[in-house]
């Protein structure tokens, strides 16, 4: 069995992306069903409770057959025994922390996949955790109910990167202001086009978890 401390578990179409670091290893990890897909919401409650940032999951993976493209953190889930065993304290997160520029190979809010598929295969990234400069969080001008993170990196590189946390989401909507002081979780979404006649796919970075330290 794996134990992982959750870094992320955001909306995705088909369901939940949960993902975290693996405790033995140090490694990220994002839990897929065999389907390849999200893991449907009503999964992610215990006793009542939903899956919560820095909880601790035992959890029974194996590797996919084949790399997911640009996602090699990938690991399938193989039952639903699995359990939360403990929580980590934010501040305990902190060897986890890639402090670098550029985040998730470029300085833009999105990656073409002829860039990533100019890279070998282990060298492909689509999770970070990050402590970011100056965070700021916005609506969205194109959709009112979507919240933007704005932030700079390492370098003083600045990001826009659309918020997919559900529960800072609902707190931005409730008018909560949240403190800067936070690590993010980015990652990378699969290659995707609104519209594949007119736009080619690319790879989204998104802000998929906000933990607060302060």
């Amino acid at each position: 069995m794996t134990r992982i401390v959750v870094l992320a578990n955001s909306k995705r179409p088909e369901g939940q992306c949960v993902a975290g670091i693996d405790l033995a290893t140090g490694q990220w990890v994002r839990i897929i069903t065999r389907q390849g897909d999200g893991i449907p919401s009503f999964r992610c409650f215990f006793d009542g409770n939903f899956l919560a940032l820095c909880d601790i999951l035992q959890v029974d993976l194996t590797r996919p057959r084949r790399v997911a493209q640009f996602q090699k953190e990938n690991q399938v889930l193989v039952n639903w025994n699995w359990k939360i065993i403990g929580h980590m304290p934010p501040s305990d997160l902190r060897p986890f922390v890639r402090d670098a520029s550029p985040i998730l190979h470029n300085h833009a809010d999105r990656v073409a996949p002829t860039e990533l598929e100019a890279l070998p295969t282990d060298r492909w990234i689509s999770l970070e955790l990050i402590h970011p400069r100056k965070l700021s969080f916005g609506r969205n001008r194109f959709d009112d109910h979507r919240w933007i993170a704005s932030f700079e990196d390492k370098a003083g590189v600045a990001y826009s990167l659309r918020v997919t946390d559900p529960i800072v989401a609902g707190r931005l909507e409730e008018g909560e202001s949240i403190c800067p002081d936070c690590l993010l979780t980015v990652s990378l979404t699969k290659p995707w086009t609104h519209d594949a006649k007119e736009k080619a796919p690319l790879c989204y970075k998104l802000a998929a978890a906000v933990i607060t330290l302060a």
